[in-house]
């Protein structure tokens, strides 16, 4: 019985992965017990037999390789989630700073204010669609004959 072999090019993911490790000077089992991260998800990270995250695993891998997350979604030609996660926290963000300015420096807090809603109204989600495939009836009609027929 023969084995096939893949012959699959890494994921500048993987190549990121790796390289940073290997800076950190540090194993896959002690990077996923010190971060919390599944090893057999970073094992499939590293040989590029996974090239989608969640956003959680995500965060994990950016916080245990001491990178922005934003490079991770970049990675993953993701950055209209990180768009998401950045406007999604700019209105927090932007009240705890003017909260704690507004008694200090009225005009700071308002001008700060003024400036996070504005950034975060720039993001932009790729037109604001998101990436998930959308099934036209012909996909649909093909999917479901080839399941009925055992295909």
């Amino acid at each position: 019985m023969a084995t096939r072999t893949r012959n699959m090019s890494p994921t500048p993911l993987a190549i990121f992965v790796r390289e940073r490790l290997a800076e950190l000077e540090i194993r896959q089992s002690d990077f996923c017990r010190l971060s919390m991260f599944d090893q057999g998800l970073l094992s499939k990270i590293q040989n590029s037999v996974v090239t989608s995250l969640s956003l959680e695993s995500v965060l994990k891998l950016a916080v245990g390789l001491s990178v922005p997350p934003q490079r991770i979604f970049n990675l993953l030609d993701r950055m209209d989630m990180h768009d998401l996660v950045i406007k999604s926290y700019a209105g927090e963000f932007s009240e705890m700073v003017t909260d704690n300015l507004r008694d200090e420096a009225p005009e700071i807090a308002d001008r700060l204010r003024a400036a996070l809603k504005e950034a975060a109204g720039k993001l932009s989600l790729e037109n604001g669609k998101t990436r998930r495939r959308r099934w036209r009836p012909e996909h649909l009609n093909k999917a479901m004959n080839g399941a009925e027929t055992g295909a």
